[in-house]
C-alpha cells in the first residue's frame, strides 16, 4: 500500500441512487444507440424504393443487407477489445462518426456494388460502438438494475428503427430512398460531435487503467455530489486489472458453456430478426398493400420490440435468464400465424406487433447477459464478441431469406422458415439457464461486474 486513502470505485458505482449524472449518461447512451437503430434499420424500410430504382431482383439484393451486417462482424469482432485496451469513449466516438460518414456516401450510391461496399464499411462502425455503449452502461450501473438499463439502451435502438420506418413511410414516395441515408448520415454526424462534447470515460476503466487521471476524480464527484473525497484519494476496483484480453478467456474459468450457449442463441436469434427487419416491409408490400402501408405495418414490429425490451429487461433482473429463453419459445407460434394473418391487415398488424414483443425483446435480452456475465476487463471483448460472432446469423438471414423469396414461396411457408431459428435459441437459452441457474443476471456482483 502506498499509503493514500483507498476508496472502492466498485462500491460507490453499485450504491449510487438515480441522480442527475446517471440520467444524463443513460440519455447520451440512449441517443447514441437510437441513431445506430436508425441506420441499422434504414435499409430493410428504403428496400422496396431501392430495389425499383436501382432494376435489380430482390435475391441480388440481400448483398447489400449481408454487407452491413458482414461489416458488423468485424468491427464487433476486430475493435471490440481495442474499447477494453483504449477505453470505451474512444470507440464509441470512432464508430458514430465511421457508421455516419458512409451512411451518407452511401445516399450517391449508384449501384449495387458501391452501396455494398459502402455499407460494409458503415457495419464496421456499428460494429464498434455498439458492444462499448453497453459496456460503458453497464459500469455505471448499481447492482439489480444492469439487464435493465441495456433494455432501456435497446429500446432506444428500437426506437430509432420505428423513427426510420415513420419517416420512410412519409418520405419515400416524394424524394426516394436517398433522403432516409441523408438524414441517417446528418444526424449521426451530429450526435458525434454531441458525444465528443459530454460522453464521459467509464470510471471502471479509468480506475483500472490510468487511476491518476484527473478525470476519474471529476467523474467520481459528479457521480456522487454530495461525498466528500480526501485530496490524496485513490480509487479502486476489487477486480484485477488486465493489460491484454485474449479471447481464450471467454472459455476459461468454467465459461466454455456459457459463451458457447450464448453464441448459439445469438446466431439463430438475430438471424431470425434480421429476416424480419430486412425483408417484412417487401414480403407484406407483396401481399397487394400500398408500399407506404407496408412500411407502416413493418414498423409496428419495433413498437413492440420497444415494449418488450423493457418488460424482456426488467424481468431478467429478476427471474433470470429463463425469461429470455421463454420469450423465444412464445414467438415460435406468434411468428407461425403470420402468413394466415396476413390475409387481414389489422390483423396482420397485431401479430407484427407481438412478434416484435417476444422477438425483439429476448434477443436484446441476450444484449443484456452479454454485457454482464464478464468482468470489467474483459467486458468489451465479451460483448463484443458475442455480437460479432452472432452476426454470422445477420448475414444468413437477409440472404437466405432473399434466396426464399426467389423461390416464390408462399408468405406462410416463409414464416414457417423463421420459427426454426427462433426455436433454437429458446432451447440454448433453457439449457444456458439449467447450466447458470440464472446466477450471472440475477447476481452480477458475482460473475465480475
Amino acid at each position: 500500500m502506498n499509503g493514500r486513502p483507498q476508496i472502492d470505485l466498485g462500491d460507490l458505482i453499485e450504491s449510487q441512487r438515480l441522480g442527475r449524472f446517471a440520467m444524463i449518461l443513460m440519455a447520451w447512451a440512449s441517443m447514441t444507440m437510437f441513431i445506430e437503430g436508425f441506420e441499422m434499420q434504414l435499409v430493410g424500410y428504403a428496400a422496396p424504393a431501392m430495389i425499383k430504382a436501382l432494376h435489380v431482383d430482390k435475391a441480388s439484393f440481400g448483398s447489400i443487407f449481408g454487407a452491413g451486417n458482414f461489416g458488423y462482424m468485424l468491427g464487433a469482432l476486430l475493435l471490440s477489445s481495442l474499447g477494453d485496451r483504449l477505453g470505451r469513449r474512444r470507440l464509441i466516438l470512432f464508430g458514430v462518426f465511421l457508421f455516419s460518414i458512409f451512411t451518407l456516401a452511401a445516399a450517391y450510391g449508384s449501384s449495387l456494388l458501391e452501396l455494398s461496399v459502402l455499407r460494409f464499411v458503415a457495419g464496421i462502425g456499428l460494429g464498434g460502438a455498439v458492444p462499448n455503449a453497453i459496456a460503458l452502461t453497464v459500469e455505471y450501473a448499481p447492482r439489480g438494475t444492469k439487464a435493465t438499463r441495456i433494455a432501456l439502451l435497446y429500446v432506444a435502438y428500437t426506437l430509432g428503427g420505428v423513427a426510420a420506418g415513420l419517416l420512410s413511410a412519409r418520405l419515400l414516395s416524394d424524394y426516394g430512398w436517398t433522403i432516409i441515408f441523408q438524414i441517417g448520415g446528418w444526424g449521426g454526424l451530429a450526435m458525434g460531435v454531441l458525444l465528443l462534447a459530454f460522453l464521459p470515460e467509464s470510471a471502471r476503466f479509468l480506475a483500472q487503467r490510468r487511476p491518476d487521471d484527473p478525470a476519474l476524480r471529476r467523474i467520481v464527484q459528479r457521480m456522487r455530489p454530495g461525498l466528500v473525497l480526501p485530496a490524496d484519494a485513490q480509487f479502486s476496483v476489487a477486480e484485477e486489472p488486465v493489460r491484454r484480453v485474449p479471447v481464450a478467456a471467454l472459455f476459461q474459468d468454467g465459461r466454455r458453456p456459457v459463451t458457447l450457449l450464448l453464441w448459439l442463441a445469438y446466431i439463430t436469434g438475430i438471424m431470425a430478426l434480421q429476416f424480419m427487419t430486412s425483408w417484412l416491409p417487401t414480403l407484406i408490400a407483396g401481399t397487394g398493400i400500398s408500399v407506404s402501408l407496408a412500411v407502416f405495418t413493418a414498423s409496428l414490429f419495433h413498437v413492440g420490440g420497444t415494449i418488450g425490451n423493457v418488460s424482456v429487461g426488467w424481468l431478467t433482473d429478476r427471474k433470470g435468464i429463463r425469461t429470455i429463453a421463454l420469450g423465444f419459445l412464445v414467438a415460435v407460434p406468434v411468428v407461425a400465424i403470420m402468413g394466415p394473418a396476413s390475409t387481414s391487415v389489422p390483423l396482420l398488424m397485431a401479430t407484427v406487433l407481438t412478434a416484435g414483443f417476444f422477438i425483439v425483446g429476448s434477443h436484446n435480452g441476450l444484449n443484456a447477459v452479454a454485457g454482464i456475465i464478464y468482468p470489467t476487463w474483459m467486458r468489451s471483448t465479451g460483448a463484443g464478441w458475442t455480437t460479432g460472432v452472432g452476426r454470422i446469423g445477420s448475414i444468413i438471414g437477409p440472404v437466405l431469406g432473399g434466396f426464399l423469396i426467389s423461390l416464390d414461396l408462399p408468405i406462410s411457408l416463409l414464416f414457417l422458415c423463421v420459427t426454426v431459428p427462433v426455436a433454437i435459441s429458446a432451447g440454448a437459452m433453457g439449457l444456458l439457464s439449467r447450466h447458470a441457474a440464472g446466477r450471472a443476471v440475477r447476481e452480477p456482483a458475482s460473475v465480475g461486474s
